[in-house]
């Protein structure tokens, strides 16, 4: 087993990053090992809850997955989220409001890094 750090940037529906960023975390603890992830920038709309996209794959069911399993944390960017007016209420349950101190935390202590 291995901690694995996933930071992610990039917002759910203008590129592919974040769905293979959470493909490859729920392959990742699928495999027994750790994943904690922090989303920065419009990564944090992935977060958001009551999306509802038609014709293409649904971030919130990725996330969810992801959520499902022990071996899993995530927070999005308070000062991100602060600045594109998304509110703590608007969160998925289980995703945390993070702090660079965090983000931080996150990176010391994982064996891997990732940037999606």
């Amino acid at each position: 087993m291995v901690s694995i750090a996933i930071i992610l940037g990039s917002g759910p529906y203008t590129t592919e990053r974040p769905y293979t960023a959470l493909r490859f975390a729920l392959t990742a603890l699928l495999d027994d090992n750790e994943v904690n992830m922090f989303l920065f920038e419009d990564a944090i709309f992935i977060a958001k809850k009551g999306q509802n996209p038609a014709d293409v794959y649904n971030i919130q069911e990725w996330l969810g997955k992801c959520l499902e399993e022990e071996k899993f944390t995530i927070a999005a960017c308070g000062v991100c989220m602060k600045g594109r007016g998304m509110l703590k209420d608007e969160l998925i349950e289980g995703v945390a409001v993070g702090t660079m101190e965090m983000a931080l935390e996150i990176v010391k202590k994982s064996d891997k890094q990732l940037f999606f």
